[in-house]
């Protein structure tokens, strides 16, 4: 428990900062997946589906994908407030430039302003991310968007220390992913990743980065699950994403050039 209250109490200015987590805490491309598909990453188009995808983790219950949306947002609402707002954060932390406007607001206010806030760029098309179904139960998320929806991680420290030089024109960012509690450990983080890979694919594609903890700390926090929301660099292997270079002593960069 001394580790765990160590990793809990830290924090840092680069936008990476270990976050605490919820402990209990339909618009769509119309493709789908079958189990086996899902394996060999085969993507099987659907015209008309209102679904990103359809897989099959199990023999039992059918997943689907969609698009975060105004029609999809009460389906979001639903998952983060079951969780406590996942933290009271309502995913909005990273697509902040700085933590400056939550000044003087109370633990309240804050979850307040972040689901307002929230509400309001998912109304105006200026933030994404890929719901998971298990029939129409909203049970994992995953976040991504071009670079200009999250700007907080420009700001990062560790990022800045990258020097990256001559960035695509096209940059996508996956940043959180969330799994409802009565989900964890069954691989919905991994199909929510596809999903979302999924869709940039359907928005032309680019080159795609993303935040994973590495190895060793993955295998130092794995009793608290709550605290992968940037996903694993395992998962990030297997869609064929390269490190790049590494982002302070928990988490990397890595990086994937997505297709049209």
């Amino acid at each position: 428990m001394v580790v765990a209250a160590s990793i809990r109490n830290q924090r840092s200015d680069d936008g990476f900062a270990l976050l605490k987590r919820d402990n209990t805490a339909r618009t769509s491309i119309g493709v789908a997946i079958d189990e086996s598909a899902l394996a060999g990453r085969e993507v099987i188009s659907r015209q008309g589906a209102n679904w990103l995808f359809e897989p099959s983790l199990s023999g039992e219950p059918r997943y689907t994908a969609r698009e975060l949306s105004p029609t999809t947002w009460p389906d979001f609402e639903r998952l983060f407030s079951k969780h406590g707002g996942v933290g009271g954060c309502w995913c909005m932390y990273y697509q902040r430039p700085h933590g400056g406007t939550m000044k003087g607001l109370t633990p309240a206010g804050r979850r307040a302003k972040n689901k307002l806030d929230k509400k309001l760029l998912v109304d105006d098309g200026r933030s994404h991310g890929v719901l998971l179904y298990d029939r129409e139960n909203p049970i994992g998320w995953c976040a991504y968007g071009l670079k200009q929806e999250f700007p907080r991680i420009d700001s990062g420290r560790n990022y800045r220390r990258m020097n990256l030089e001559n960035d695509p024109e096209k940059l996508w960012r996956i940043t959180c992913f969330f799994v409802d509690r009565d989900y964890r450990k069954k691989g919905v983080a991994k199909v929510a990743l596809t999903g979302a890979l999924s869709s940039i694919k359907a928005k032309g594609g680019g080159v795609v980065e993303a935040y994973p903890v590495t190895r060793k700390s993955a295998k130092a926090w794995s009793k608290w699950s709550n605290w992968f929301w940037f996903g694993t660099e395992s998962m990030f292997e297997r869609e064929k994403f390269k490190v790049v270079g590494l982002m302070g002593p928990h988490h990397l960069l890595m990086r994937r050039t997505v297709k049209p």
